[in-house]
């Protein structure tokens, strides 16, 4: 029962310098995952506003200040699809019927990624010079991976929804094209009958 003094006090030192350890590490991993977050959400965004033409790709290069920034958003241009939704409806409207326009939030093109390209790569070329994915530090492959998987996903949700407006434009057409049929053989049995 009778411990000295100096058992009891460095045991609490001990667990306490280890627990304060853990501690700065858990926390350095929940800052990591913050920025990494924080860092995949400004990718996206910017490769959006840049569809919607809210921005010009000189902007949104601009937007990125550090080298590790510059290289991230290098790999991730470069890994999007081009034009990954297909217009399959006229957007224009057509007699009564309303046209059905194609998301272009995420209507990246080939020239686009070029000239987005070409741009870094003649503001600081040795960045972008036999660049992997492996080269970042790991924060910004966090991040890379992250914005891929947001975009795709937002890709993949901004399709569906095109799909179920054209889905109901076509149902439209059907239904109205169905109506004037059935009124075009009322009128011809009418002047049949009469």
């Amino acid at each position: 029962m009778n411990t000295p003094a100096e058992n009891i006090i460095e045991e609490p030192v001990e667990n306490f310098t280890e627990a304060a350890a853990s501690d700065s590490l858990e926390s350095q991993e929940e800052a990591d995952s913050k920025v990494s977050s924080e860092f995949a959400l400004k990718l996206v965004n910017a490769v959006k506003s840049l569809n919607n033409d809210e921005i010009t790709h000189y902007e949104m290069v601009n937007l990125f200040n550090t080298a590790e920034e510059l290289r991230c958003l290098f790999l991730f241009i470069r890994s999007l699809p081009y034009n990954p939704i297909v217009k399959i409806y006229p957007e224009a409207p057509f007699l009564f019927f309303k046209g059905i326009s194609v998301p272009q939030s995420f209507d990246l093109s080939e020239e686009m990624v070029r000239d987005i390209e070409t741009f870094m790569k003649g503001q600081n070329s040795e960045y972008y010079s036999d660049l992997r994915l492996h080269d970042l530090e790991q924060t910004f492959i966090d991040a890379y991976e992250s914005a891929i998987r947001i975009y795709n996903d937002m890709v993949e949700k901004t399709r569906d929804s095109y799909h179920t407006n054209v889905k109901l434009a076509k149902t439209q057409v059907f239904e109205i094209s169905a109506v004037f049929v059935c009124l075009f053989i009322l009128v011809l049995t009418l002047i049949g009958i009469g």
